[in-house]
């Protein structure tokens, strides 16, 4: 009984520790449309290779603001398909020991986990163009040189003597 309840608060562990790995923001200096839009993305292979196409495409002048989170839906997504995994393995091993089949249910989850996920993007359209987010009071410099004046304690240079 310890023993079943040590596997299982370490691997409450590992999943509370992994909750805050999954928000991701991105803000621009661009204005932002009013709008807002969400979009589930679709991943295989760990997260590594995208299912669907990316968000933001009908954004005509980039985005203003993106954030990728696992949202509770996707908790659930995710854990649905562990569900499932972890039934198709146990009936793969269904005449199989006990210990057999425990082994095999748990390689199913872990393997459907790793083939497919889901996270929710939010994200909100820039408004105008490019030349429209650019600071209003920004104003590019002149010259690379500095024209800062030299400080007051430095010591004045005098014109070079002319030679006839």
């Amino acid at each position: 009984m310890s023993e079943r309840f040590g596997v299982v608060a370490a691997a409450v562990a590992m999943l509370a520790s992994q909750a805050g790995c999954y928000h991701t923001s991105i803000v621009t200096d661009r204005a932002p449309e009013s709008r807002q839009y969400s979009d589930r993305q679709w991943f295989t292979i760990a997260g590594v290779v995208p299912l669907s196409s990316p968000a933001g495409r009908e954004c005509r002048n980039g985005l203003a603001r993106a954030e990728s989170e696992m949202s509770g839906a996707d908790w659930l997504i995710n854990i649905g398909l562990g569900v499932a995994g972890a039934v198709a393995g146990a009936a793969i091993c269904r005449n199989e020991s006990d210990s057999r089949q425990t082994s095999c249910a748990t390689s199913g989850a872990a393997v459907m986990s790793f083939l497919l996920g889901s996270r929710t993007v939010e994200y909100t359209c820039a408004r105008g163009s490019s030349e429209d987010s650019a600071p209003q009071d920004y104003a590019p410099p002149s010259s690379p040189q500095s024209s800062a004046p030299p400080p007051a304690d430095a010591p004045q240079s005098s014109p070079a003597p002319s030679t006839p």
